[in-house]
Formats: C-alpha cells, sequence, structure tokens
C-alpha cells in the first residue's frame, strides 16, 4: 500500500513538473517563431513549396518566407516555384506541407503539431519501457526524463528536423524491441529504418550498424537482418530515385548537402578548430585552395556536390599525414560529453549532464552488461557514430535525435545496476542468516 501510495505521489509531482516545463517551452517557441533562419527557414520553405506547388525545391519570396508569415500573406501570395531542390532531406517538409494544407498557413500550427507529436513520442518511449519490464520507478522517472528532455527542449523552439528524427528513432526503436522480444512487428521496424534515415542522413549507418549486431548476438536471424535491410534501402530508394529524376542526374544523390558536409569534416582547419558545439562552423570551401579541377565542375546543386566531394578526397589522398590527426579530432568530439567552446543556459548544462550519463551507461553496458539488446543498441550506436564521423563531421546538434536511444541505455544499465545491488542485499542477507543459524547450532 505504501508503495502504491509512493508511486502515485512521483506521477502527479513528475506530471505537474512536465505540464509546466511544456507549457512554458510552448510559450518561448511560439513567442519566437518568427525569429526563424537559415536552416530553419529553409524547411518551412520546403514544406510551402510542396502544399502550393506540390513540388519540392525553392520558392521566390522578395522579402523572406518567415517575413511571409508574419505579415500574414502566405496563403495569398504566389510565391512562385524557381526550381527542384534535395538539398534537405524530405520527411520534415513533408509533414509541415500536411499540416499547412489541413489546417492553414501559419507557424503556430507547426509548433502544435510538433508538441503533440512529442506527447505521441513520449507515450511510445513509455511502452517501450514496459516492454522491457522495467521496473516502475525507472519507467516513470524515464518516462518523464523523455518528456523534459533538455535536448528536446533546445530544439523544439526552432523548425529544425532533429526533433522529428527523434519521434521516428523513438517508433522505431519500440517497433525494433518488440520484433527482438516477441517476434512482432517486423515491417514496421524495418520500414522505420529507412523513414529516420530520410528525416536526418546523419543516422544513415544506425538501423543497419544495429541490425548487423543484434545478428551477430544472436538476437534476429540472417534473414531478418537481411530483409530489413532490404526494406529500409527500398525506402531510401524512393528518394534517391525522386532526385535522379527530377534533377536529370545519373548521380545517387541523397541530399545535395552531403559534399559541403564531407568537405566540412574533411580541411586542414579541422584538427584546430572543430569543436561538439561548433562543427558545422568549418568552411567548406577550405578544400578547394588546391583542387585544380574546379572549372570541369558547373553551378547545379548536384555539381556542387560532386565538387565538394571530389575536393574533399582529393585532400585525403593529397595528405596522408593529416588523416589520423583529423579522424582522431573527430572522433574525440563526437564521444566526448563536455562542451568544447562553452555555451550558456541551463538546458545547455542539462544536455552536458545528460550526455556524460550517456556515455557512463555505454561503458557500463559495454563492459558489466549481460543484457545482449542493450549490448546491440549500444554497439550500433558506436559504429553507426564512428563511421558518420569519419565520413563528415559531428555535434552536439546531430546528436540530439538519438536521445531517446541513449536515455533508453542509461535507463537499461540503472536497472542492472540496481538488480546487481539487489541481488548483492539478498546474498548478503542469506550469508548472515546462514552464519546465524550455525552459531545459534
Amino acid at each position: 500500500m505504501r508503495h502504491s501510495t509512493n508511486s502515485k505521489y512521483l506521477k502527479i509531482s513528475l506530471g505537474t513538473v512536465f505540464i509546466l516545463v511544456t507549457c512554458y517551452n510552448f510559450y518561448i517557441a511560439n513567442s519566437t517563431k518568427y525569429e526563424a533562419d537559415g536552416d530553419a527557414a529553409s524547411f518551412i520553405s520546403l514544406g510551402i513549396s510542396l502544399a502550393k506547388h506540390g513540388k519540392y525545391g525553392h520558392l521566390m519570396a522578395e522579402r523572406g518566407i518567415i517575413k511571409a508569415f508574419q505579415e500574414n500573406r502566405v496563403s495569398e501570395e504566389e510565391l512562385p516555384f524557381t526550381g527542384h531542390s534535395t538539398w534537405r532531406p524530405p520527411v520534415w517538409p513533408l509533414l509541415i506541407a500536411g499540416v499547412f494544407l489541413i489546417f492553414g498557413y501559419n507557424l503556430t500550427y507547426i509548433l502544435i503539431f510538433k508538441f503533440l507529436l512529442h506527447l505521441l513520442g513520449i507515450f511510445i518511449f513509455y511502452k517501450c519501457l514496459k516492454l522491457l519490464e522495467m521496473k516502475e520507478v525507472l519507467v516513470v522517472v524515464g518516462t518523464f526524463l523523455y518528456g523534459v528532455s533538455p535536448a528536446w527542449q533546445i530544439y523544439s523552439r526552432v523548425f529544425l528536423s532533429e526533433p522529428i528524427t527523434m519521434f521516428f528513432i523513438s517508433l522505431w526503436l519500440y517497433f525494433l524491441i518488440r520484433f527482438v522480444q516477441k517476434k512482432s512487428g517486423f515491417l514496421p521496424q524495418a520500414i522505420l529504418g529507412g523513414v529516420f534515415v530520410l528525416s536526418h542522413p546523419y543516422y544513415i549507418f544506425m538501423p543497419f550498424s544495429t541490425w548487423l549486431v543484434l545478428f551477430l548476438k544472436k538476437q534476429i536471424k540472417f534473414r531478418a537482418l537481411t530483409l530489413s535491410s532490404l526494406l529500409a534501402v527500398a525506402v531510401i530508394s524512393v528518394w534517391i530515385i525522386r532526385n535522379s529524376v527530377v534533377l536529370e542526374q545519373n548521380s545517387i544523390v541523397l541530399t545535395t548537402s552531403s559534399g559541403a558536409v564531407m568537405a566540412k569534416g574533411w580541411n586542414k582547419n579541422v584538427i584546430e578548430e572543430h569543436t561538439n558545439t561548433k562543427g558545422d562552423l568549418a568552411n567548406e570551401g577550405l578544400v578547394l585552395q588546391n583542387f585544380e579541377a574546379i572549372e570541369e565542375y558547373g553551378h547545379h546543386e548536384v555539381e556542387r556536390m560532386l565538387l565538394f566531394k571530389d575536393a574533399s578526397i582529393h585532400f585525403i589522398k593529397e595528405n596522408p599525414d593529416l588523416i589520423l590527426p583529423i579522424v582522431g579530432r573527430k572522433l574525440l568530439s563526437a564521444f566526448n560529453p563536455f562542451p568544447e567552446t562553452q555555451k550558456p543556459g541551463i538546458l545547455e548544462t542539462g544536455r552536458y549532464v545528460f550526455h556524460l550519463l550517456a556515455l557512463l551507461a555505454l561503458i557500463y553496458i559495454l563492459i558489466f552488461s549481460q543484457n545482449k539488446l542493450a549490448q546491440s543498441l549500444a554497439i550500433g550506436l558506436i559504429l553507426a557514430t564512428v563511421t558518420m564521423t569519419i565520413l563528415t563531421y559531428s555535434g552536439f546538434r546531430f546528436r540530439m535525435p538519438q536521445a531517446s536511444l541513449e536515455l533508453l541505455l542509461i535507463i537499461f544499465a540503472a536497472s542492472d545496476v540496481l538488480q546487481r545491488r539487489g541481488r548483492n542485499w539478498i546474498n548478503s542477507a542469506a550469508h548472515h542468516m546462514l552464519q546465524s543459524c550455525r552459531e545459534l547450532k
């Protein structure tokens, strides 16, 4: 009875904190919605392009897309379509377009959609923990931490794709765990493996590395590994085929930003300037300084992508002595939980604490845990991170969507520690009781 009462009070207390935090966060997001620029404004523009023209690309907006929203003229203004694009991944713009078509052109509707999607993500994460048969206190606390995640709060206030990717990774984790444990939900977990890649290409290796480790750990069969990989590739290929057709290119293109992203991670300044808070601020143009074939490329999106990719490969070939220092610098940055360049604020501090706990959980699971599912998820995450970090670069921003997986690993580790302590306490008590019996005899 007392345990039930304590659990009830815990739920009420954490639930109240969650409601207050969420309401405050929505207030801040809504009050600053017209300050969006750069990548965030680009996603909104793509959503309008799809909603108004049924095409994915650039629009002509004389004073900017966000200004058009602020002046409430998006629905009436034509905003002519100027050309196809594939600079951004498609999932988030498709969802934005859907919201605009159903409810109208208002940025508040996008924020409401994001927050509702997060509530659904919280429920899915709760179902994950119940599926894993975690202790009630871990389920309650874990669900609360997912709901008030500092990383989610930071990125829920802008229109970037990171929170959406976090949702799809959470959904994928639920169906993946259900498939591993109950051999149910194979198709959703396979398809979602492709969907969250199309939400954020940084995670292109995660589903495949996780399925591979699960197979090696004998958690899934080779047939499941193969079919999951094929279905995920099929989902991703739909977008690649679209790019080939509309851009009239023979190249395999996921996003044309991949060339610049690669160049940011492979240039002479990476060793000194790359940090986990400002990793994407490196100048991609540095790789062009000693690349003599620039004139052979045009100014089309795909041609610029190929230019940066080829220049990066040229840089690697011409600077073999810098390969290991650059790789080492990027990997150290990727797994360093502490900010290499300071950012103020309680949410940033909370994110650093979370990253530290995630790193400790990874280490604990790899060394001490006997849970093959937890080990598979941990190793899969590490392999995906290492591979993408070597190819491009890393940063706290790109780590945000994996917060659901990192939190799951933290709870795995906490559960294992509690079980070990419980077993030690039981063994110790049994030993003392046996000693007492012997003394009585």
